[in-house]
């Protein structure tokens, strides 16, 4: 992976992942004080765009309007302004594909998207537009009148956590007028604009209505709606509007879907849905009625499932990229430098290896080359452990030449610093002498709770040898008499016993206790499961459980560098584990790699096999 990195303004531009056009978009972020840091998207206009006296107004125009858009099927805009001669947006970093990469992905696996699926799509994006026609200028008080006017598949982002956001609000004008006015003819996705906008009359909200439509039409249909052979032919089926009903092509599409469409594809537009919310309205009572318990998680892991080789990647760019730090910053033009860390550790970036079914792997630790740091060599998988690599820290410094650096456009090359003073290496020297301590202390500590917590016999031993007062006497934890035997026994037997959220084996069942209290749990497919701690052994030196027997369905959770937890049970990434149907499920997700979690709430249908993707934070 490239460690070069570009700093446009206030933001390290850290991958391009997009250009077209008009622009090009980045992944960047901003680091804020104290080391709190956000991915964003950076979208900058090209330089040619950026001399036209007329996009510029236009684009300050329609960047002051979508600012002003806050809604959850959105996409969200930030900042906007210029830097060394270019236009740029800050947005919301969407993690996720667009519609039209969701589209091709099924497409490929020769998958289509489920009615249920359609339906929550186009009822968010909905939701979205009605938002944007009503919004109203906050200093004025008067509607915006915002229409987006290029509503297609590639403009609505579908979230890895199952929300479609619509893109490019407020420069989707910008963009068409600039391209109408150089090329002197119609311009845009010819698929998906109105009779009205072919035909070249005023359009209101009612053309992203039709555009919508259009889109709903051809994810139920599975197949282009007005597309023809060339672009003349295109805008003349538009003109003739003749939309098929969909139960022709589909029988199995129900008649009020149906009708919902062709309302949205009236060609009269005074026939047609008069505001999104209308749509979005219709299309959420049917989805109620159709599918009951369809919901944005269940879209969520699905589009999870779709991607899930992509998210590993994302997953494994984010670590990297959270150590990228803005070091200095000045706003002298005639000595501006800008340096960007990249921390380097005992491993080539490219060989970060994520394998979902070793999440267990026992962490070791070592020590690092001239800076003291102690890191995980393995982290849940993350191999950390190859050796021969260079540890040292590698300061990489952006050098803009001259007083015309403002015209650059950020084709920097960013090399290792040797002109480093004395002052600021004895600075640094002194500064890895106390991290070098502060990490020691910190090791030990870290140590000492991790034996004390998973090894409890590990602080009656050591009170033992070092009776520490207030330390020893407050200790809960007794060590269980050697060779001391629980016998475990369930109705129906062959249930999976647990002790300390650790399957030991199966009913009946005899575990060596080694401490007290410890968790005793049970589970079986198709009974209800049973935790309880066990503080004392019984005198009959058994335990006996009556599983109660219920409806059930099975669970696959997946995740990456994390522990899982399903109802308090510990289980593998991918497992499939038998859970109550009709019930709420607990999926609990703790990073292995800075201890932060998601937890989340299912249900599954009796008989039903549910997959999920469940994520934690990574930031730090």
């Amino acid at each position: 992976m490239n460690n070069n990195y570009e700093t446009f303004g206030n933001y390290v531009l850290l991958e391009k992942l997009a250009s077209g056009g008009m622009a090009e978009v980045y992944l960047a972020k901003k680091i804020a004080a104290g080391g709190v840091q956000k991915f964003v998207a950076v979208k900058r206009i090209l330089q040619q765009f950026s001399d036209s006296e007329d996009f510029i107004q236009m684009f300050k125009a329609e960047a002051k309007i979508a600012i002003n858009l806050s809604h959850s099927n959105v996409v969200a805009i930030y900042d906007f302004g210029t830097q060394d001669g270019q236009f740029y947006i800050v947005m919301e970093f969407v993690e996720g594909r667009n519609l039209r990469q969701v589209l091709n992905r099924m497409k490929k696996n020769n998958k289509y998207l489920s009615i249920a699926q359609v339906v929550h799509i186009t009822k968010q994006v909905a939701a979205g537009l009605d938002h944007a026609h009503r919004c109203i200028d906050p200093t004025t008080g008067q509607p915006l009148n915002i229409i987006h006017r290029d509503m297609s598949p590639q403009n609505v982002m579908l979230s890895f956590e199952g929300e479609a956001k619509i893109v490019d609000f407020g420069i989707a004008k910008a963009e068409t007028q600039i391209e109408s006015t150089r090329a002197g003819t119609l311009k845009g996705k010819f698929g998906y604009m109105s009779p009205e906008q072919v035909e070249g009359q005023v359009i209101d909200s009612r053309t992203d209505i039709f555009a919508l439509g259009i889109m709903i039409w051809e994810m139920l249909a599975n197949q282009r709606l007005f597309l023809a052979n060339s672009e003349i032919n295109t805008l003349r089926k538009i003109r003739e509007c003749d939309v098929p009903s969909l139960r022709k092509i589909n029988p199995n599409i129900p008649s009020e879907l149906d009708q919902i469409v062709q309302k949205a594809l009236k060609k009269d537009k005074s026939q047609r849905y008069q505001t999104a919310a209308e749509l979005s309205r219709d299309l959420q009572g049917f989805l109620s009625r159709f599918d009951p318990d369809f919901s944005v998680q269940d879209f969520g892991s699905f589009i999870k499932s779709l991607f899930s080789e992509e998210i590993i990647e994302i997953r494994k760019k984010q670590i990297v990229y959270s150590q990228v730090t803005v070091a200095a910053s000045t706003a002298n033009h005639d000595n501006e430098r800008t340096e960007v860390v990249t921390q380097t550790h005992s491993t080539l970036i490219d060989d970060i290896s994520f394998d979902e079914m070793s999440l267990n792997t026992i962490t070791k630790s070592q020590q690092q080359e001239n800076t003291g740091i102690i890191r995980q060599q393995k982290v849940a998988g993350l191999d950390f452990s190859n050796a021969g690599v260079d540890t040292k820290r590698k300061l990489q410094l952006v050098k803009r030449e001259g007083s015309d650096h403002s015209k650059q456009l950020g084709q920097h090359t960013f090399t290792q610093s040797h002109t480093l003073t004395t002052a600021r290496r004895k600075k640094k020297n002194g500064d890895t002498a106390v991290l070098t301590a502060i990490f020691a202390i910190s090791f030990v500590l870290i140590l000492f709770a991790y034996l004390n917590k998973f090894h409890p016999q590990f602080k009656a031993n050591f009170c033992q040898s070092v009776p520490i007062t207030g330390f020893c006497e407050t200790t809960s934890t007794q060590v269980a008499s050697s060779g001391e035997v629980l016998k475990i026994q369930s109705s129906p037997s062959g249930a999976a016993v647990y002790v300390n959220q650790q399957m030991v084996g199966k009913t009946p069942l005899e575990v060596k206790v080694k401490s007290l209290p410890f968790t005793l749990g049970l589970r079986r497919s198709g009974y209800k499961s049973h935790i309880e701690e066990i503080a004392a052994i019984p005198d009959s030196g058994a335990i006996g459980v009556n599983l109660k027997k219920v409806p059930s369905g099975w669970l696959i959770v997946r995740s990456v560098g994390a522990e899982i937890y399903v109802n308090g049970f510990k289980v593998a990434s991918g497992q499939k584990v038998s859970v109550p149907a009709n019930s709420d499920i607990h999926v609990k997700a703790i990073s292995s790699i800075n201890g932060k979690y998601t937890e989340e709430y299912v249900s599954v249908k009796p008989g039903a096999i549910h997959s999920m993707i469940i994520t934690p934070p990574t930031g730090n």
